[in-house]
């Protein structure tokens, strides 16, 4: 009780400092006005059974709770000094938001919180910051498949392009859009210390103003460093310990193989395959403008290791399309088709080198994850978070793997749309058939959602309703309605 009074007492101390952004869409900071920007909060969630419905919680920054029901608070802020469109001028922000959740175990959040800098292009930033990484439609996605925006952000300093930079000697023809990072996993029960490195370089060809732009380009992200009391392994570890030195650095950043050990600092893993957790995706694109609107044709290929660089997990990753009408007048307006298809079935085959086991490497014993979501795609599910039912009936899914359960197949569609000229509609349909590699069933699910957004209320209040359902052979038939409402605000200097 008085944990739940302190948290609340927390909350309601920062409203006056608080910032506007819808809660229950992941979209980057787009604040382009000096001033600053605040929002104010509530949801309550119901539910037929004791799990959220997967389009809840999933990609939502690790924000929306795995159970219900449940109440969230959330407030924040975000600051802005000086002139964006000044290319010369330097141009501040900050921004903070926390989420209050009120369950089976109350907890306070911080989704976002940093300071950053930019100049023209360029920015820097300190802190955590929603983000989603990869080539794809980041409204109705079903989630990149290595960094979703899945879960709560991780605090990092990165350094890199906002947006696409146009180089001028190519007449802007050729545009960079790269960043690299250097970030702190929060520590966990398993896991201490760990670090991450993140880096990406992405190229758009087309000048702005073209009809049609290609893109390429590729995600690498790397857990190193950090100490486990669970190791007792030495061909994991030493101690317990994974190394850390400035040399150790330089294989994360550029990842060749150790072939000198003579300090003794690299495990018998470390020597045989790399050092760290490496994993990330190449991506492609293809945007056509016409008459009728824009089509984005995209793809992310994952991969692990050399062959998924190599491309022998061919096909696993993602493709999709994204098709976004013009605006036209009338009531309803649909605004954006999004399709989908996901694999993770090839796994690079099953020889000496195949067996991907996406998310896992040996060494790293909660995963890609962190604090409690899987950081990559959602449909990659956590052998924790399966029924005790699913676990018993095939060991697949019992494995001693943090994200036992995923080999997967999924179909997803997003639409987009605008009621009553100003109410904002989302759908999103995932078909999904879940494997278990080792007898060769298989286990379908079915996830829908439904979101309602900027409902008009007296005193310049909004309200949210989004429906949720369930139901297959891995998550059983579910219902679930969450109702949200929020107060924004904008002082301009």
């Amino acid at each position: 009780m008085l944990h739940r009074t302190f948290v609340a007492t927390v909350l309601l101390l920062s409203a006056s400092l608080t910032y506007g952004q819808t809660p229950l869409l992941p979209y980057p900071d787009t604040t382009s006005v000096e001033g600053i920007r605040y929002h104010v909060g509530v949801d309550g969630l119901a539910i037929t059974n004791a799990r959220t419905p997967f389009w809840f919680h999933a990609n939502q920054f690790g924000t929306v709770p795995l159970t219900a029901p449940a109440g969230l608070l959330r407030v924040g802020l975000r600051g802005l000094w000086g002139d964006v469109h000044a290319s010369r001028k330097p141009v501040y922000s900050i921004s903070i938001e926390s989420v209050g959740q009120a369950s089976i175990k109350t907890k306070l959040l911080v989704p976002e919180a940093y300071a950053g800098i930019r100049l023209g292009h360029t920015e820097l930033y300190a802190g955590r910051r929603r983000e989603i990484n990869g080539l794809t439609d980041t409204l109705l996605t079903s989630g990149s498949v290595t960094w979703s925006g899945n879960a709560l952000p991780i605090t990092q300093i990165r350094l890199g392009t906002r947006e696409y930079a146009p180089l001028k000697f190519t007449r802007n023809f050729v545009a960079l859009n790269a960043f690299i990072s250097h970030g702190w996993f929060a520590n966990t029960d398993s896991m201490k210390n760990v670090l991450l490195h993140a880096k990406s370089i992405f190229v758009r060809l087309g000048k702005p103003e073209a009809r049609i732009h290609l893109y390429g380009g590729i995600n690498h992200f790397v857990q190193w460093g950090g100490y486990s009391p669970y190791i007792q392994d030495t061909f994991l570890a030493n101690d317990g310990r994974m190394p850390f030195s400035w040399r150790t650095f330089g294989k994360v950043v550029w990842p060749t193989a150790v072939e000198d050990n003579a300090d003794g600092q690299f495990s018998g893993i470390d020597t045989l395959n790399r050092v760290g957790n490496h994993l990330g995706s190449l991506d492609a694109g293809l945007e056509i403008n016409g008459s009728g609107g824009q089509f984005l044709f995209y793809t992310q290929h994952l991969y692990e290791d050399l062959s998924g660089l190599s491309f022998k997990n061919f096909p696993d990753g993602l493709f999709g399309v994204r098709w976004k009408t013009k605006p036209r007048g009338g009531a309803f307006q649909l605004r954006q088709l999004t399709l989908e298809f996901i694999t993770s079935l090839n796994r690079s085959g099953t020889g000496a080198k195949g067996h991907d086991d996406y998310f896992y490497n040996g060494q790293y014993l909660d995963g890609w994850v962190h604090r409690r979501f899987v950081i990559g795609t959602p449909l990659f599910i956590q052998g924790r978070d399966l029924p005790g039912a699913v676990r018993q009936r095939n060991t697949w899914f019992n494995r001693e793997r943090p994200v036992s359960n995923n080999a997967v197949q999924s179909l997803h569609l997003g639409v987009y749309g605008i009621c009553f000229h100003r109410v904002t509609a989302l759908l999103r349909t995932t078909i999904s058939r879940y494997h278990a590699l080792n007898t060769g069933d298989t286990y379908p699910q079915v996830s829908l959602g439904l979101e309602l957004h900027q409902i008009p209320l007296p005193g310049k209040l909004e309200a949210s309703v989004k429906v949720g359902y369930d139901t297959g052979e891995i998550f059983q038939s579910n219902w679930g309605v969450m109702l949200s409402c929020r107060k924004l605000g904008f002082l301009r200097w």
